[in-house]
């Protein structure tokens, strides 16, 4: 079983550098998957995505795309996680969406992860206040500067190596 496999079923007990690495890594390997999802979500308004034990249903309204989580086994879904805010540039959105739906399935993987010998714990639905795709998380909601330099000085090499070779 390759290390992803395990991250998969690891749930809620991923610590916030392993959510971080594992963010980083779904974004440059579903790079293309993340594209066309893109895509088709602002020609269709809507699109899903099923990974671990859940499913996330993103859909735009009024200039803003926002998912929805529902876990597999028939678990407690919640409306409207997050949501981001589209520009008038197509090209900018597609981005901003591949980094909108990494961060997604890192919630899914923390929330509804595969059965596995791990307890998971009950507790709702559990989200990093700031998402790993901003400033505010390096700076924890602080001065986007000191966030920006505490982005550059981190140093997921390890786990990242782990996840792409294990």
């Amino acid at each position: 079983m390759s290390y992803f496999e395990h991250c998969l079923t690891f749930g809620d007990q991923l610590l916030q550098e392993e959510r971080r690495a594992l963010y980083k890594y779904l974004l440059e390997s579903n790079k293309d998957f993340y594209k066309l999802q893109a895509k088709k979500l602002l020609a269709e308004g809507e699109v899903s995505r099923f990974i671990a034990n859940g499913k996330a249903i993103y859909s735009v309204k009024d200039s803003f795309v926002t998912y929805s989580a529902y876990g597999l086994q028939g678990e407690i879904f919640s409306q409207d996680v997050r949501q981001i805010r589209l520009s008038k540039f197509r090209s900018l959105n597609l981005i901003k969406l591949r980094k909108f739906f990494a961060q997604g399935d890192i919630d899914i993987i923390r929330n509804f992860p595969l059965p596995s010998q791990y307890p998971r714990e009950e507790n709702g639905f559990g989200i990093s206040v700031y998402p790993f795709y901003t400033l505010a998380y390096y700076a924890n909601g602080g001065n986007p500067i000191k966030g920006l330099l505490k982005k550059l000085r981190t140093n997921d090499n390890e786990i990242l190596t782990k996840l792409r070779t294990l």
